[in-house]
């Protein structure tokens, strides 16, 4: 599998430790990702783009700058993600030099902020991390692996605070467990709206603030990609693609398809990108 597709680090808990570098501009989406819960501690650094992950009931969006840590048993899963670069990774706590680390005592998901200055830093240690691991074969861990993995923890925990930083309401979290439900047809916001009990204005108002997007926004996101994921995997025939994503006119989805992504349905089904 290529070093730029995005994996879940829960496929490799067998090891004490395992880090990869995340680019997914070239990542062609051929699944969901799915929610597992590893035996580990896992972790996901961006220094670039956005991923809409499910941590336990929550939803976490992590975006450039950002460290979510996600204490072990805690159930993870992708939901979203755009132009997304940077780590992600495992570690079980028995290979750590420094166990008392504030960071491990957090049975929560942290987000942690990292200062713009700070950033540069914390990649250098990620990178150092990853060579680490190869030089290793990947199956034995360094002295030096274990030290740069305990003042990265160190580093993070420094910056985490509360470490509350999640989607704000229940009304947004709601929401956006709906919007990404993928055993149900996608809606419009105001269908969204009143299965919550608030007016459409009120839902975008709120989604907004917690995500810097409104929730007509994020609709359209689940929508292209609920599209291409059933483009890419399934024969479905468009028609029904459309359907399945919110719209009853097929021509009208060509439109909003073609212009979110730059080409027709079927020239993306077809590879053209």
């Amino acid at each position: 599998m290529p070093s730029g597709m995005f994996r879940n680090p829960h496929t490799s808990v067998a090891r004490p430790f395992v880090i990869r570098r995340l680019d997914t501009a070239e990542y062609k989406l051929n699944r969901q990702i799915p929610a597992s819960v590893s035996k580990s501690d896992c972790f996901l650094y961006l220094y670039d783009g956005e991923v809409l992950t499910d941590v336990g009931a929550e939803p976490f969006l992590v975006c450039s700058g950002q460290f979510l840590y996600i204490p072990e048993g805690i159930p993870f899963a992708i939901k979203y993600y755009n132009g997304s670069k940077g780590y992600m990774g495992a570690f079980s706590r028995p290979m750590l030099r420094n166990p008392n680390i504030g960071l491990l005592y957090r049975r929560e998901p942290v987000l942690a902020d990292v200062p713009e200055e700070e950033r540069g830093f914390v990649s250098s240690l990620s990178e150092k991390l990853l060579r680490e691991q190869d030089e290793g074969g990947g199956e034995t861990v360094s002295v030096i692996l274990q030290a740069v993995l305990d003042l990265l923890l160190a580093q993070i925990d420094a910056f985490a605070g509360d470490g509350r930083a999640k989607l704000g309401s229940t009304l947004c979290t709601g929401f956006l467990d709906m919007v990404f439900d993928r055993s149900s047809a996608i809606s419009g916001v105001s269908a969204y709206a009143g299965r919550l009990g608030v007016s459409a204005n009120h839902l975008n108002r709120t989604v907004k603030g917690a995500t810097g997007r409104s929730a007509g926004e994020w609709v359209d996101i689940s929508r292209i990609a609920l599209s291409k994921l059933l483009l890419r995997q399934s024969d479905m025939p468009i028609i029904d693609i459309a359907i399945r994503s919110g719209f009853e006119d097929q021509s009208y989805f060509s439109r909003f398809f073609k212009k979110h992504t730059g080409l027709t349905p079927s020239q993306f089904r077809s590879g053209e990108e």
